[in-house]
């Protein structure tokens, strides 16, 4: 979810008028939380963390707010542990002293940022508007500037590098609410030489009548969340061809709640439920293993990812929570949230 999507919601409404309106808004029927078509998730290289490491029910997890990060909406870490947090106001380098965490604005103006993405030790962020950022990780303080303008793009969302290492794969959705849905996955070719450069912008696979929302990579296959009726949310899976065409797609799960972005496990999935609060872990064939409670986190959860060392453990899990629609300032959401699993 994004903020340009937010109009459509009062930011005081009760849980159960803000689900349904949600649910309006989507125009998707509830599902039975059953798992339809190939599984597919181990197909590909991977080097992501075993889940079992970490902990997603209440009874092995404490929650601790790290930082205030505005309109949170989706997180990122570097091969070497470096943590990048996107929000409604500016991407943010999170950083460790002695026991204190902070958080560096990386821009220098304001922007509604969504999807995350690295790339050839570049850092990647996506604007709500279709604006592309990007800045090298070998440059300190780091900082990120506005590279590409795309076109036809309603709402520049989810965002994830190609298995090449010189595209670009980003979802356009699920709602604008300045424009009409345009509902794709576009494709953003890099220069070969230099990563800071954008030669073609192409519309990769047509998603007409769904809702796409996050996506991400395993080898070559690309999963994003979206919903599609009759199904609430649903996980899906589509191979990156050799000659980079975009194979059929293939339900993973189905989801009985509005998803937001996820994260690849080595075992599964972890996928954020944006209405109900929720943090859900998946196997591999798409069946839930674990979950925590719905309300544990704000409404307006958007991202999970494992901990990665040296500031964090494999144990633990870090946490998106927009909060409340429309509002980037009250302690409702608007955080980073550190889930350590309980000795």
């Amino acid at each position: 979810m994004d903020t340009h999507q937010r109009s459509v919601v009062q930011r005081n409404l009760p849980r159960h008028i803000l689900c349904a309106c949600l649910l309006l808004m989507l125009a998707a029927c509830g599902s039975d939380g059953g798992v339809t078509g190939s599984s597919g998730s181990t197909q590909g290289a991977g080097t992501e963390l075993a889940a079992t490491q970490a902990c997603f029910e209440n009874s092995c997890a404490e929650l601790t707010p790290l930082l205030d990060i505005p309109d949170a909406e989706n997180l990122i870490f570097s091969s070497d542990g470096r943590l990048f947090v996107s929000g409604g106001t500016n991407v943010f380098e999170i950083t460790k002293t002695g026991n204190t965490f902070a958080a560096a604005p990386l821009a220098a103006q304001d922007c509604n940022f969504t999807g995350l993405a690295i790339a050839r030790s570049t850092l990647y962020a996506n604007c709500g508007d279709g604006s592309l950022w990007a800045g090298s990780l070998s440059t300190r303080p780091l900082s990120i500037k506005r590279i590409f303008q795309m076109t036809g793009v309603a709402l520049a969302n989810g965002l994830v590098d190609g298995p090449d290492g010189r595209t670009l794969y980003l979802a356009d959705g699920p709602l604008p609410t300045s424009s009409l849905p345009s509902p794709k996955l576009v494709k953003l070719t890099l220069d070969a030489t230099d990563p800071m450069k954008v030669l073609t912008q192409a519309t990769w696979l047509d998603l007409a009548g769904r809702f796409p929302n996050g996506v991400q990579r395993k080898g070559n296959f690309l999963y994003f969340t979206e919903s599609q009726l009759p199904n609430l949310g649903q996980l899906t899976m589509v191979q990156v061809k050799p000659d980079g065409a975009a194979g059929a797609t293939s339900r993973i799960a189905s989801l009985n709640a509005i998803p937001d972005d996820f994260s690849i496990l080595a075992d599964g999935f972890a996928v954020t439920y944006f209405v109900t609060g929720q943090v859900v872990r998946l196997g591999s064939d798409g069946q839930v293993v674990s979950q925590f409670s719905e309300g544990t986190f704000t409404t307006g959860t958007s991202q999970v990812r494992q901990g990665v060392p040296p500031m964090f453990s494999a144990t633990d899990l870090l946490v998106t929570e927009k909060g409340l629609l429309g509002e980037s300032f009250t302690p409702i959401g608007n955080k980073l949230t550190l889930v350590r699993r309980i000795p």
